[in-house]
C-alpha cells in the first residue's frame, strides 16, 4: 500500500465546492437520462440508472464532513472521473445482450445491496477518499468496499441490456477509476485509524470476494 502525505487543513470552502458540483452533475444526469426515459419509458434500465446514481450524489449533500481528505491528483482525477461517467454513456442505439427485464433485475438487486451498504455507512459516504469514520459492520464484514460492489453488480446489469463500444469502454474506465479511489481511501483510513488496519487484516478483499 502506498504512503500518502498529510493532508493539508482545509476550510468549509472545500466541502461546499464538492456539494456544489455534485449538485450540476446531479441535474446533468436528470437532463440526459430523463430523457432517454421519457421518449422510451419501457426502458426500465435507463430508468433506475437515473435513480441510482441520482441517489448517490445526494447523498453527498448530506454527507459528514471529513476529517481529513485526499486532494492528491490520482484521487481528484478519479473521483472526477467516477462522478461523470454517466454523462458519457450513451443513451441510444444500444443493443440487448440480455432482456430488459432481466438488466433491471440486476440493477434491483445491486440497489437493494447498495441500500443496505448505505444504511451501514451513514453520513460517512463521499465522493473523494477521506476519513469520515471507520464501518466495519454489515456488508463490510465481506468486503472493503461493499457499495462499490453494488456499483459494480447494476453496471454490469445496465451494460449487458444496453450495450455499445461506447458504453463498455466508459465503465471499464470507470473501475479503472474505482480502483485509484479504493486504494487511495483505505490508504488514508490505514494512516489515521488503527481499527481500520485491524479492520484490513480481517478482511481481505476490496471488491470481489476471492477474486480482488
Amino acid at each position: 500500500m502506498s504512503a500518502i502525505a498529510p493532508p493539508a487543513a482545509e476550510g468549509r470552502l472545500t466541502e461546499w465546492l464538492l456539494r456544489a458540483f455534485a449538485m450540476v452533475v446531479l441535474a446533468f444526469i436528470v437532463a440526459r437520462w430523463g430523457y432517454a426515459w421519457a421518449i422510451a419509458p419501457e426502458r426500465w434500465t435507463a430508468l433506475l440508472l437515473l435513480v441510482t446514481e441520482s441517489y448517490t450524489l445526494i447523498l453527498v449533500l448530506v454527507a459528514r464532513r471529513a476529517l481529513q481528505r485526499d486532494l492528491s491528483i490520482p484521487a481528484l482525477a478519479a473521483t472526477i472521473y467516477a462522478t461523470c461517467f454517466v454523462m458519457m454513456l450513451q443513451p441510444q442505439g444500444t443493443t440487448h445482450l440480455l432482456p430488459e427485464w432481466a438488466g433491471a433485475g440486476l440493477q434491483l438487486a445491486s440497489m437493494a445491496w447498495q441500500f443496505t451498504a448505505k444504511i451501514f455507512l451513514g453520513r460517512s459516504f463521499g465522493l473523494l477518499p477521506a476519513q469520515r469514520g471507520v464501518v466495519t459492520a454489515g456488508p463490510y464484514r465481506f468486503v472493503r468496499h461493499p457499495i462499490y460492489f453494488g456499483y459494480l453488480i447494476g453496471h454490469v446489469g445496465f451494460l449487458l441490456a444496453n450495450y455499445t463500444w461506447r458504453n463498455a469502454v466508459v465503465l471499464a474506465l470507470l473501475y479503472a477509476a474505482q480502483v485509484i479511489r479504493m486504494r487511495r481511501e483505505e490508504a488514508i483510513l490505514a494512516a489515521t485509524d488503527a481499527g481500520y488496519r485491524a479492520y484490513q487484516r480481517r478482511v481481505r478483499w476490496h471488491l470481489l470476494p476471492f477474486v480482488y
